[in-house]
């Protein structure tokens, strides 16, 4: 993961202990805090209460699925002020097309790499960097004549 990630907050939402675990390693290694929630509804407290720069989203959850979720993040439609990643195992085209439509970012299909999520996210995290402005070009001088 790219500088642009350190110290970022990482919230992973997952029934599954071992993605969990595996995530969760590879996010500290790569000097993120990453936080942990195994239901859509301690996923909403956790967004609450970390703040985090990115969520990582089971679509197949308990209690809340992570549609549930995306629409709890983005009621009024207006997008989520931090990167979303579905995932998930049997993702189908109209799955993702309705998480993009609920604010997710991008969509990882399980199994995956933790290097490629490590990837995923710090693209992510690349595309909504501040962009600083060109530097200022003073104005000509014009001759009094």
């Amino acid at each position: 993961m790219n500088l642009e990630s350190q110290g970022r907050r990482v919230l992973i939402c997952d029934v599954d202990r071992t993605v969990l675990e595996l995530l969760q390693i590879r996010f500290d290694l790569a000097g993120c805090h990453a936080f942990v929630a195994r239901t859509g509804s301690s996923a909403l407290e956790t967004i609450k209460s970390a703040r985090p720069a990115a969520l990582l989203l089971e679509l197949n959850l308990p209690d809340l699925d992570g549609f549930d979720v995306l629409r709890a993040l983005n009621p009024r439609g207006e997008g989520i002020h931090f990167p979303v990643l579905v995932m998930g195992k049997k993702l189908s085209a109209e799955d993702i097309q309705r998480a993009v439509k609920l604010g997710a970012r991008d969509c990882l299909t399980k199994p995956f790499s933790g290097a490629d999520v490590l990837e995923r996210v710090a693209r992510q995290f690349r595309r909504q960097a501040p962009v600083s402005p060109p530097p200022a070009v003073p104005a000509p001088r014009t001759a009094m004549v």
